[in-house]
C-alpha cells in the first residue's frame, strides 16, 4: 500500500488543479456533494433506491470521436471492442470476476444493462453510432466544454434523454475521463469522456496499466450516480463514503496499484477491485449488488428517457429481409463455377473454397446479389466446399469438381 501521505497529498493537488499533470484515472468533479448537501429534493430522490427489476436494459451509445491527428480517428473496431468491455462489465460476465476476494464475492452484481451502439439517430434515421469530427484544437479537448460543442471545435451531444453520449479525443494532461453525475451541468454536456488511450483494447489502447476498457465503466458508473468508493471528497478518509451500504468505507485510492487479497485502509478489507476504484484495469472486476441499486435508482428517477429511447432499434426499410444463403449454378461443376450469395446484408463477404482437410485452396472477396465465375480448372477433381462468411454469418456449400 503506499504511503497516505503522499497519496493524500496527490489527490489534494489534484482536486486544487484542476488537471493534474500526474496520471490521474478520473477528473470527474465532486461538485454534486455540495448539491446532496444542499438540495434537500435531490437528496431524498438519489438516496430512494426502488429497484426495478428488467431482464435486459438497452442503453443506446453514440460514440463522438473528435480528433486532430490521425491516430486520434480510432477504428470502429477498436469502438466496438469498448462496448465489447461494457456488455461484459455490467453483466458480470468479465474474466477478473475470478480474482474477487472470498469476503465480496456474494456482493458482485450483474447490473443488466446493455449497451448498444445506436442504430437509429435521433431523426430516425439509420446510423453506426459514430460520429467522427475533426477538430482544430491540436492540445487536447478532453476535459473542457468545448468538447461537447460543434461551434467550439468539438461534437454536439445527441438528445442527452435519448442517448448515452460518449466522447472520445485527447486530453491536455494525463487525464483518464470525466463522467457527469445526474443532474449536474448543462444537460447538453451530459455523458461520458475519455481518453482515447484509454479507450477500448486495442489500437490506440493497448498500454497497461489502462488497456482493459474500464476507464470507459468506471466514468459511466459516475454518469449513473456511483461515487468514488471513498466518497464524494478525495481527501475525507474514512470520514466519508459512497452512499453504497454494501462498499466499505475507505481511505485508499490504489492509483496505479494491483492489489490480491484483503487490504485496509478503514476498518474493514477495502473493495479494492471495484470498477468505482482507480485500481489498475486488470485488476477491477465488479461492481456491488448495493451500487447496482444505486444504478437503477438514477436510471428511474433522472435518465428514464433511456429506457423508453428505440436509439438501439433497426431502422425499418421497404426492402424485403431475408436469410442468406449461397446459390450455386451448376453442381458437380464443370471447370467454371458460378455462384451467388443471395442476402439483405450488404458489405463484403470473404470466400474460400476448402479442400477435405480443411486447407484454403482459393480466398477472394465478394459482393451480396453479385454472380461471381470462378474458373476451377486448375484445382483439379473431387469434393470441396465453397465457404462465404461476413462478421458472424457463415454460408456453406458442398461442390464436386468434375
Amino acid at each position: 500500500m503506499k504511503a497516505r501521505s503522499t497519496t493524500l497529498f496527490i489527490l489534494i493537488f489534484c482536486f486544487a488543479n484542476a488537471f493534474c499533470q500526474v496520471t490521474e484515472r478520473c477528473a470527474t468533479v465532486h461538485e454534486i456533494a455540495g448539491k446532496k448537501r444542499g438540495n434537500v429534493r435531490f437528496q431524498s430522490k438519489v438516496e430512494r433506491l426502488g429497484l426495478e427489476e428488467r431482464m435486459v436494459i438497452n442503453i443506446p451509445v453514440v460514440v463522438h470521436v473528435v480528433w486532430s491527428k490521425a491516430e486520434e480517428n480510432i477504428s470502429t473496431e477498436q469502438i466496438q471492442s469498448q462496448l465489447k468491455v461494457l456488455n461484459e462489465d455490467f453483466n458480470a460476465g468479465n474474466v477478473q470476476i475470478s480474482s474477487v476476494p472470498v469476503i465480496f464475492q456474494a456482493l458482485v452484481a450483474d447490473v443488466g444493462f446493455q449497451f448498444c451502439l445506436a442504430s437509429k439517430d435521433p431523426n430516425g434515421q439509420a446510423t453506426n453510432g459514430i460520429v467522427r469530427i475533426q477538430t482544430a484544437n491540436t492540445i487536447g479537448i478532453g476535459g473542457t466544454t468545448a468538447i461537447h460543442h460543434t461551434s467550439q471545435g468539438g461534437s454536439d451531444a445527441w438528445d442527452p434523454s435519448k442517448y448515452l453520449n460518449i466522447w472520445v479525443s485527447k486530453f491536455a494532461g494525463n487525464l483518464g475521463g470525466v463522467g457527469s453525475f445526474p443532474g449536474e451541468g448543462p444537460e447538453d454536456e451530459q455523458g461520458v469522456e475519455v481518453n482515447y488511450k484509454q479507450f477500448g483494447t486495442i489500437g490506440t489502447a493497448t498500454n497497461p496499466p489502462y488497456n482493459l476498457g474500464r476507464t470507459c465503466t468506471h466514468e459511466i458508473g459516475h454518469y449513473f450516480n456511483l461515487e468514488h468508493v471513498w466518497g464524494p471528497n478525495a481527501n475525507s478518509c474514512c470520514t466519508e463514503d459512497d452512499g453504497v451500504a454494501d462498499t466499505p468505507v475507505s481511505c485508499e485510492d490504489y492509483l496505479d496499484e494491483c492489489p490480491s487479497g484483503n487490504t485496509f485502509s478503514c476498518f474493514a478489507p477495502d473493495m479494492w477491485m471495484n470498477f468505482m476504484n482507480y485500481t489498475n484495469d486488470a485488476c477491477m472486476a465488479m461492481f456491488s449488488k448495493g451500487q447496482k441499486e444505486r444504478m437503477i435508482a438514477a436510471l428511474n428517477d433522472f435518465r428514464a428517457g433511456l429506457l423508453e429511447s428505440d436509439g438501439c432499434q433497426s431502422v425499418a426499410t421497404n426492402e424485403p429481409i431475408f436469410e442468406p444463403s449461397l446459390k450455386v449454378y451448376g453442381n458437380p461443376v464443370d471447370n467454371q463455377l458460378v455462384f451467388e450469395i443471395k442476402s439483405s446484408m450488404t458489405g463484403k463477404w470473404d470466400v474460400k473454397l476448402v479442400n477435405l482437410l480443411g486447407q484454403p485452396i482459393y480466398t477472394r472477396t465478394a459482393l451480396s446479389n453479385t454472380p461471381v465465375i470462378l474458373d476451377c480448372a486448375a484445382y483439379g477433381s473431387g469434393v470441396c466446399f465453397l465457404v462465404a462468411k461476413q462478421n458472424q454469418t457463415e454460408l456453406v456449400r458442398k461442390l464436386v469438381l468434375n
